[in-house]
């Protein structure tokens, strides 16, 4: 058990690093694991179903008394993020639509289950963001083909129950069977907790690896405008970040600390993993560029944001959070 803890505690707080190691490793090596198109999909599952079994769903609860907040981080999240994501792609792409369906596709997925272990860092209010991921799974399916309207393209076309039925099988059956195995079986899950959170890393980097692995080629044949895309990704991820955190900034909204810290990550950090295969499923791997690119830079990005807010915010209250 020790063993496990220190390899994860490793893992963890070198994962952006990691992040971006496997990345370039993947991309430049000559080899990887080649794995039918499913298998990204299902490694992703596993890491929600992770984030079910250590979910803390008793905090979650506690949210019924700050409606109002979780109101404002839905609002802010489906129209600041999906907005600068719709404007950043017709800016940018306006004559490559599948680039830019994958820009918005980056925009309009739920947050990044990282976006609850960045605010836990930070001393956010991880119940917040957790709470707020469940409306993203509603709202997602809706807003993504509406944003896609203004995309012209042959193969830009996602359907509200094509992406209702990948989210049914990626995203709400293994969140709500780690939900019903932490409730049916709390002490064997209690004394998993550590094997479920290195479970979940190594399977996070497996993602990256097989996601870029298959779209090597059309990354290739895109090198020309990697930077463009690489600076609209960090303007997606950033932007959000800094108008919500401005715009709670009002005196009149009266919004906690720890609200505004998981706020401004719950807008920033969204579930590029889950675009990236999306995009490859229903449009093409071309499309899959900008949200593979999101996926490094707002994970090592919310890393050093969290461990550097860490440094200036007290000790949060040491809670059960999901990673």
């Amino acid at each position: 058990m020790y063993r496990i803890k220190h390899i994860h505690s490793f893992i963890s707080g070198n994962l952006p690093l990691l992040i971006i190691f496997v990345a370039f490793f993947t991309y430049f090596f000559p080899f990887h694991l080649q794995v039918p198109s499913w298998v990204p999909s299902v490694l992703l599952g596993l890491v929600i179903f992770f984030t079910g079994l250590s979910m803390n769903v008793e905090a979650i609860k506690k949210m019924r008394s700050k409606y109002g907040v979780l109101g404002l981080a839905t609002c802010i999240k489906w129209t600041i993020t999906v907005l600068i994501s719709i404007a950043l792609a017709h800016l940018f792409f306006a004559t490559r639509p599948e680039i830019a369906a994958g820009v918005i596709l980056s925009g309009t997925v739920p947050n990044a289950t990282a976006a609850t272990l960045y605010t836990f860092i930070a001393g956010g209010n991880t119940s917040l963001v957790i709470a707020a991921s469940f409306l993203d799974i509603i709202i997602s399916p809706i807003v993504t083909p509406l944003a896609l309207l203004g995309i012209d393209g042959e193969n830009v076309t996602i359907s509200f129950f094509n992406l209702l039925q990948s989210f049914v099988l990626i995203v709400i059956i293994p969140i709500t069977a780690g939900l019903f195995f932490q409730r049916k079986l709390p002490h064997i899950v209690a004394k998993s907790v550590s094997y479920t959170k290195l479970g979940s890393s190594i399977t996070l980097l497996l993602i990256i690896h097989t996601i870029i692995g298959s779209a090597k080629g059309a990354i290739s044949s895109e090198l020309i405008i990697i930077p463009i895309i690489t600076l609209v990704a960090f303007l997606q991820v950033t932007l959000p970040m800094l108008i919500a955190y401005l715009l709670l900034q009002l005196k009149w909204l009266k919004v906690e600390n720890e609200d505004v810290t998981a706020i401004v990550f719950h807008v920033g950090l969204c579930n590029t993993a889950l675009a990236a295969i999306l995009a490859i499923e229903f449009i093409s791997d071309i499309a899959a560029i900008p949200a593979i690119i999101n996926m490094v830079i707002n994970l090592s990005f919310g890393s050093f944001l969290a461990n550097y807010l860490s440094k200036r915010t007290p000790e949060p209250e040491l809670i059960k959070q999901a990673n």
